[in-house]
């Protein structure tokens, strides 16, 4: 069974969301948040597979709340629920690690079939965001590896990550280093591959050496 934590400040909309979830023993909604930082706080003391996460909110956003959900909990995936078909609001959601994004005008079978991609650790748009996504990609992605990929900035933790592996040091070593569990390490490792198009750590490195990402390169 999914286990999934909704984030919106707006109860109604917590409510409706609930409601397409309750009796459906795929899913399980284990507890909800009005803001980034409630989310995070009950992420350190509950389980769950998928948080869907609201952008707009008071205290802290949904762009920094998913940037420290990758941070902090790695193996969490992240959909984005957002009434903004904006194309900076879903890069910025792309860039924090947001693995999905929907409209909140989405029906319940698009939400599910959006949740059931991001907890397989694929992404999913609603069919006017991916026109957007589509868009941004042919107006500024960049070919590598044969395939389009829109450029999304690193998080500070995977900037870390990807200075410590250009550096040659082993899982282990960059764990002991950044005080997380080599399980972290791969997840992060996952996510760098992912955002960059490389294939393995030399197309890490070669991305790093394009971008002038750190001056000892």
């Amino acid at each position: 069974m999914m286990k999934i934590l909704l984030v919106d400040d707006h109860k109604l909309i917590r409510d409706a969301l609930r409601s397409y979830m309750d009796g459906d023993d795929e899913f399980e909604v284990v507890d909800e948040a009005g803001n980034g930082q409630e989310a995070l706080v009950l992420l350190k003391t509950i389980q769950v597979d998928v948080v869907m996460l609201d952008i707009s909110m008071p205290v802290m956003d949904g762009i920094a709340c998913a940037e420290e959900i990758k941070n902090l909990f790695p193996e969490i995936n992240v959909l984005a629920l957002s009434m903004m078909n904006d194309n900076q609001f879903i890069k910025q959601m792309l860039a924090a690690g947001a693995l999905g994004y929907i409209l909140k005008n989405s029906g319940e079978e698009e939400i599910k079939k959006a949740l059931r991609a991001v907890y397989s650790g694929e992404t999913y748009y609603s069919a006017d965001v991916a026109e957007t996504v589509m868009q941004n990609m042919i107006k500024g992605g960049i070919k590598r590896n044969n395939k389009l990929v829109v450029d999304l900035p690193l998080t500070s933790r995977e900037s870390e990550v990807l200075h410590l592996i250009i550096k040659e040091y082993t899982n282990q070593e960059i764990a002991d280093e950044l005080f997380i569990s080599p399980r972290t390490v791969d997840a992060h490792k996952r996510n760098l591959l992912e955002k960059t198009g490389a294939k393995n750590i030399a197309g890490l490195v070669l991305y790093a050496i394009e971008k002038n990402l750190f001056e000892d390169l």
